[in-house]
């Protein structure tokens, strides 16, 4: 009797601070079950009806592997923290951008032992905190932004369960330079066939850059018609004089009978670097313009006991 009562009082403060539809919402986002979960969010994003028992698209596919490729090493890889143990073991420890610190929330970031300059970031989500000085950086702005991003939610916002059991922490790196280009390798079945490339443009405050895509390249570095619905620059990137390096690197770690990766690298002064692997690109809804290319991609992919 208690703990029902419990549960209406917390019920009507909730509903007093939130309202019913907000309540209704986050309820649903909890416990409603994947596939259902799934077919709402695709529907509404990008328009159409998803077919989960005959995939053939990327986004399918996408969608497909958050309820049927399961691999426990799928959450050490997309732990920002873990996966420089991982690229250690799989091409190196000279592809990992070297970590200075981890802490369990941003409160307890060790200020007095961090280098002049760094980067914080949360494990298990994007955004950045760039310190270029750290006599002026503003501590409390990035202790509630890093709070903020946190508190993020892959596994309830998009399905993603390989965030489902991330320990969530907050890591400093070095300090690598800004207005980095982010290589994205699509690696289908171990092999890269295409690289999305987007081009950051860092913020004064230092918090997360503005990112637009610039292209997507081919095996030979041919820049292709795929064109997606984000901010982007038609401008032509060079191929990087490590590209080969890259591309090794990243089969490397797309390894292990998995479908379908996005390994995303950094190249610096000629050194590839790995910043992080995803394995649903905007959360398995990722809008083309032409969406012949939703169909391109997806054939690419392999998947067991769809694809034979």
């Amino acid at each position: 009797m208690l703990f029902a009562r419990t549960i209406r009082i917390l019920y009507r403060i909730h509903y007093f601070l939130l309202g019913r539809p907000t309540i209704q919402k986050i309820v649903n986002k909890a416990y409603m079950a994947d596939e259902k979960y799934l077919a709402k969010e695709y529907k509404k994003r990008l328009g159409k009806t998803i077919d989960l028992d005959h995939p053939r698209s990327f986004n399918e596919k996408s969608n497909w592997r958050k309820i049927h490729d399961r691999k426990e090493i799928y959450t050490s890889m997309v732990d920002k923290y873990l996966l420089k143990g991982i690229v250690a073991e799989k091409v190196g420890a000279q592809y990992a951008i070297p970590l200075i610190g981890v802490w369990d929330k941003p409160e307890d970031i060790d200020w007095e032992n961090l280098p002049c300059q760094f980067v914080l970031k949360c494990n298990h989500a994007g955004g950045v905190a760039v310190c270029r000085n750290l006599q002026d950086f503003d501590r409390q702005c990035a202790i509630a932004t890093l709070n903020r991003r946190q508190r993020t939610d892959y596994y309830i916002k998009h399905r993603e369960w390989p965030y489902k059991d991330v320990r969530r922490r907050i890591i400093a790196e070095e300090y690598v330079g800004e207005n980095l280009i982010d290589y994205k390798n699509y690696c289908f079945n171990g092999k890269v066939r295409y690289t999305f490339v987007w081009k950051n443009h860092s913020k004064e405050s230092g918090f997360k850059p503005r990112a637009y895509f610039c292209g997507a390249y081919d095996r030979q570095w041919k820049k292709t018609e795929i064109e997606l619905d984000y901010p982007s620059e038609d401008i032509v990137i060079e191929k990087p004089v490590c590209y080969e390096e890259m591309i090794n690197v990243a089969e490397k770690m797309a390894e292990g009978e998995i479908p379908f990766v996005r390994v995303d690298c950094y190249i610096i002064e000629n050194r590839v670097y790995i910043g992080e692997m995803t394995f649903f690109p905007w959360g398995g809804f990722q809008k083309f313009k032409d969406e012949k290319w939703d169909m391109v991609l997806g054939d690419m992919e392999k998947l067991p006991g769809i694809d034979v």
